[in-house]
């Protein structure tokens, strides 16, 4: 009999798991480790193990898997039948079309380029939700999916859920519940967060200072403030793609009422010393926003040792699904109401609560601060190996690694000099492995990157420059797979390149 790689993987799984005292768990990335799978993919069996009574899984900080009773004593027959379909406990309702669609998810995730699945490197870009996380916010569809501002039972569970979020948030920066405020996404708690204080603030001045490198979020509600009479100043970064601290110092006026620096670059990924930036902020008394949305599941996005007044996160970044976002507001910061209508979100922003959105960013942003240190070392590991397989290549050419001194574990932003970046992205998607050309929110556009060309690279240059983005989900076989791959297109494109001119000169001759 000849079994499917999903069904090698449960028994050696349940094998795996055998090994273990009943009292404890494995943590599905050690599991996966061992098994040498992606934990993505694992997850998903996993899955389908426990909703056949074979696994069972304890929440929490020391969460993991175990064997079920059932487990214990099953046969190989068992796994197989329920791997593969012919011993389905799933029903027609709600939760069992669930489980077909998760089950369906880990037939197509897969191992190699050549398994039809691909190997993933736009992290910065969005995450894959993590199947906990959408375990958790199933019930507000169909169950608990009252409106949290009815005031019947039905409302009052969706409103509990929505205030347990809300500790959850609170409890991983550092704030209070009452200072978290429940958005659509990044973009939006940049709009509310700029302009909201911007506009609130007005009676004490109109001079805004940001960086030349933020997200189009930021620099385009700064630009819309211009339009309205506001003064912004851009300040420059160095070839790293960092500010100097002394020219946000040199740059504050008397009517300087708003400061808003990243945390971390999402094209680049350089790290700004935000502390810094709040020490000097607080100093003048002037109210700090920082988006932080690239950095979640990375940093310490502690907001008492960054001194943030105002902090934007979306949760699609760090394995929740996308459509929720936050938006960090310190208790006294004046900032007016974002949109009109209800008095949802203690009257600052209308309209219906997300709540299974909201009830899904709680947890995956409680999970990636819990699992921080563990995921960013293997995410660390997993860049560096790319990056050497990617350089020690011969007849690549030259590569140059941005913002290489300070940057997060997971960005790799590469400028392969000479090569045309759109015709590689296109070679390397060809062959599945998939990056991008600058930020998802901008890529699709002919303009040139705003960060490089701050950072003070050519036009050649930012033309020819990849960003590679590794995430939880990723493995090192994955990457050290996609260096080949990027060294192969990339010297195959500098060939190609080379015969074309070799032609064009003997033409001309």
């Amino acid at each position: 009999m000849v079994f499917s790689q999903k069904v090698k993987i449960a028994l050696n799984a349940v094998k795996l798991l055998s090994g273990l005292e009943e009292s404890e768990v494995m943590d599905v990335n050690d599991c996966a480790r061992k098994l040498g799978v992606s934990p993505r993919y694992l997850e998903q069996v996993l899955y389908i193990l426990r909703k056949n009574g074979f696994v069972a899984a304890r929440r929490g900080a020391d969460g993991g898997y175990r064997l079920s009773d059932r487990g214990r004593n099953c046969s190989a027959n068992d796994i197989i039948a329920a791997i593969s379909g012919n011993d389905q406990e799933c029903t027609d309702d709600f939760s069992g079309k669930v489980c077909r669609i998760m089950e369906s998810a880990a037939d197509k995730i897969a191992f190699s380029p050549e398994e039809s699945g691909g190997i993933y490197l736009d992290n910065a870009a969005t995450t894959a939700a993590d199947s906990d996380v959408v375990e958790k916010m199933l019930p507000y569809f169909s169950d608990i999916y009252g409106n949290a501002s009815s005031l019947h039972a039905m409302g009052r569970r969706a409103l509990n859920a929505v205030d347990e979020a809300r500790e959850r948030i609170a409890a991983c920066i550092n704030a209070k519940p009452w200072e978290i405020y429940f958005t659509c996404g990044g973009s939006e708690s940049d709009n509310w967060a700029i302009k909201g204080a911007a506009y609130a603030m007005k009676d004490k001045g109109r001079h805004i200072i940001t960086t030349s490198v933020e997200h189009p979020a930021v620099l385009e509600s700064c630009r819309a403030l211009e339009r309205c009479g506001f003064e912004v100043t851009y300040l420059p970064v160095n070839t790293q793609g960092t500010i100097d601290i002394s020219d946000l110092e040199n740059a504050i006026r008397k009517d300087t009422v708003l400061i808003s620096v990243m945390t971390a670059n999402n094209e680049t990924g350089a790290v700004m010393d935000i502390a810094r930036v709040g020490e000097v902020a607080k100093s003048h008394s002037v109210v700090f926003h920082t988006d932080a949305v690239q950095a979640a599941g990375h940093l310490d996005l502690d907001v008492g040792k960054s001194h943030a007044d105002m902090l934007s996160l979306s949760g699609h970044k760090f394995y929740c699904p996308k459509g929720v976002g936050i938006l960090y507001k310190r208790n006294g910061v004046r900032c007016e109401r974002f949109m009109d209508g209800g008095e949802q979100e203690r009257g600052r922003r209308a309209g219906t609560l997300n709540t299974p959105g909201i009830v899904a960013i709680g947890y995956a942003l409680e999970k990636a601060c819990r699992e921080r240190v563990q995921n960013d070392a293997r995410i660390l590991a997993m860049r560096n190996a790319f990056e050497d397989r990617l350089l020690s290549h011969k007849g690549i050419g030259q590569i140059t690694v941005h913002s290489r001194d300070s940057r997060l574990s997971s960005h790799s932003c590469l400028t392969f000099h000479g090569i045309n970046g759109h015709a590689l992205l296109a070679r390397l998607d060809e062959n599945k492995v998939y990056a991008s050309i600058g930020s998802a929110c901008s890529s699709g556009s002919a303009v040139l990157s705003h960060v490089l060309t701050a950072m003070g690279v050519s036009e050649e240059d930012a033309r020819s420059t990849l960003r590679f983005t590794f995430g939880k989900y990723n493995t090192l076989r994955q990457a050290e797979q996609a260096a080949d791959i990027v060294a192969q297109q990339a010297e195959n494109l500098r060939i190609s390149d080379l015969f074309a001119r070799d032609n064009a000169d003997k033409k001309s001759v």
